[in-house]
């Protein structure tokens, strides 16, 4: 009885000093590996640089061109095709030859070189080309659209085929009073050319006066060719050459 007591005392010991012995040892609460040190990352080579391309013989006289750069010709710089030009901007490729000049008249010259006269009439004293004449309708002569809706070829053969005086006298009378009447032009013709038309008649009809006051009645930078020969015609048939 009491060997069987003296044995199981002993197994109690040796059981008690086994659990004694495990909660004496620490416990790692590290997750596993992290007291492993890292491994050295491998040396890695540098990557070698390209070579530079050798600029060609052709091109090594002229700079070359970096990547953005805009190259602008300089003021007054004329490129390889341009035509040559003075200094004042004009082009000497325009001008006429001599051939040219020779056998210009003298209103092409005069334009061509800006003599010719230009007029300084205001605004408010230039007169219309709507209705040119000296004989309003209140005073006897023809209404004003009188010739308006007539075909233009027709009052141009009508006025140009006349050459002389006409042998009624109260014919001569009408035919002064129409075309001294402030008309408006053909549709289709040029004023100036219908007052021009209408002072060549009266020059050729002998009435110089009623010319005259009729191309006096349109404003000079108005004239064209003809009206300009029968207003001169006019003031030579008055003797009045100024």
């Amino acid at each position: 009885m009491k060997r069987a007591f003296g044995l199981g005392a002993a197994v109690l010991l040796a059981s008690g000093s086994t659990l004694v012995l495990a909660q004496s040892q620490p416990e790692d609460l590290l997750p596993p590996g992290f007291d492993q040190p890292a491994p050295t990352p491998a040396a890695t080579r540098a990557p070698r640089p390209a070579p530079s391309p050798v600029p060609s013989p052709a091109a090594s006289g002229a700079p070359a061109m970096q990547p953005g750069e805009v190259i602008q010709a300089l003021p007054g710089s004329a490129g390889a095709g341009d035509a040559p030009t003075l200094g004042s901007g004009i082009d000497l490729a325009k001008l006429p030859t001599l051939e040219q000049l020779e056998a210009m008249s003298t209103d092409e010259l005069d334009e061509l070189f800006g003599l010719k006269p230009k007029v300084d009439i205001p605004a408010a004293a230039q007169r219309s080309m709507a209705r040119v004449g000296v004989i309003d309708p209140d005073e006897g002569g023809l209404p004003v659209f009188s010739l308006a809706k007539q075909p233009a070829g027709l009052v141009r053969a009508a006025l140009a085929g006349s050459q002389g005086p006409v042998i009624s006298r109260w014919g001569h009378i009408l035919l002064r009073r129409a075309l001294a009447s402030r008309l408006a032009a053909p549709e289709g013709m040029d004023p100036a050319e219908f007052a021009a038309l209408r002072a060549s008649l009266l020059n050729r009809m002998g009435e110089f006066a009623a010319a005259r006051a009729l191309v006096q009645d349109v404003d000079t930078a108005n004239y064209s060719p003809a009206l300009t020969g029968a207003a001169l015609d006019s003031y030579i048939g008055n003797a009045d050459i100024l």
